[in-house]
């Protein structure tokens, strides 16, 4: 996983022009104490499928009652969803985590209840599917993904995920998908949580679905440290270390090796299965820096140096990727190849 930085200054505007709207319907619903659909809605929950009259430019028409308040506890749990809206919407992941066992000690809801659906329609409905996944201009989530600034997925930095646009007609065009850390449909008031929102690969985003990171104590993107996560290699035979630069070019020496975490967090080590990833698909990049490391000598790397390159320079020229931490995330397996190469002892 790829850190992400906790300090972004999209934040007080992506608050402005969410919260207003969710705490308008949030306000509506208290006062009215019912939720209005319209006839072709038939997903309404049991003993709620009443009609109403409402007038509408001066014209009577029937409208469904959708959901309803019928208990205080309700009312009680949806003010104080309100009340806390700008501190909800702003919360990192640890006060997120605060936040869900006040909600769930306060409001005391099942997930079939009432009440979890009018949260649900609020905060996911008319929350996050309409003013930031599916608004028209699309614009807050763009905005929110370019913010974070990450180029490969952080979940598993295997991927690249890219904000597309055209500048010249001013549309945007495609943007990484946003995974809910904890997920929206057991936690519907995180819904649109800003540090809850992860840009990630269709891959991740697919592998981590609902399971609940709250439970098991997922360690999100904005909590890791460089070192939570951290690769190495283990040989299964020796052949590879006999391996020479045109040999490495005509044969697969794959089965030679493993890729291993020597230290990882077990949790989203379930959820990804980043160890069976990389050793499906990534073995080649560690079997080329075990090439390097046998043609590319201590004595070669301080040539380098006596030219007047630096240390990130040669590792660029070298590993073609990045070696500071802040700068892992622009391409993928950077973290990889960074953990492989300094165990190699190629570049210290």
């Amino acid at each position: 996983m790829i850190k992400i930085d906790v300090d972004n200054g999209y934040l007080d505007e992506f608050i402005n022009n969410v919260e207003v709207k969710v705490e308008k319907n949030l306000t509506l619903i208290i006062n009215e104490k019912m939720i209005l659909g319209n006839k072709s809605d038939v997903k309404t929950p049991k003993n709620h499928s009443k009609y109403i009259y409402s007038t509408e430019k001066g014209k009577e028409k029937q409208q469904l009652i959708k959901y309803k308040i019928s208990l205080p506890k309700e009312l009680y749990c949806l003010r104080y969803l309100r009340n806390n809206l700008n501190s909800i919407l702003r919360a990192d992941i640890k006060q997120q985590r605060n936040y869900i066992l006040q909600v769930l000690l306060k409001c005391k809801m099942g997930s079939k209840s009432n009440l979890f659906e009018i949260i649900k329609y609020i905060f996911i409905e008319k929350g996050y599917e309409s003013i930031i996944s599916k608004s028209k201009k699309k614009e807050i989530a763009y905005k929110l993904v370019q913010s974070i600034g990450v180029n490969s997925c952080p979940y598993c930095n295997r991927n690249y995920i890219s904000v597309i646009s055209d500048t010249n007609i001013k549309k945007n065009i495609t943007r990484p998908q946003l995974d809910h850390f904890f997920p929206k449909d057991t936690y519907p008031f995180l819904a649109c949580s800003f540090y809850n929102l992860i840009p990630s690969c269709s891959t991740c985003n697919h592998m981590k679905s609902n399971k609940n990171a709250y439970l098991e104590n997922l360690v999100s993107p904005y909590e890791i440290t460089n070192n939570t996560f951290k690769f190495s290699y283990t040989l299964n035979n020796t052949d590879i270390l006999n391996i020479g630069i045109q040999e490495s070019s005509k044969y697969d020496y794959k089965d030679s090796i493993n890729i291993i975490f020597d230290k990882k967090n077990e949790t989203n080590e379930k959820y990804f299965e980043l160890e069976k990833l990389y050793n499906q698909e990534h073995r080649d990049v560690v079997i080329e820096l075990l090439v390097k490391k046998a043609y590319y000598p201590q004595s070669y790397i301080n040539e380098l140096s006596n030219f007047g390159f630096g240390q990130d320079e040669i590792y660029r020229y070298l590993f073609s990727n990045y070696n500071q931490d802040d700068d892992l995330h622009k391409r993928p397996l950077s973290k990889l190849v960074r953990d492989i190469s300094e165990e190699l002892g190629l570049l210290k």
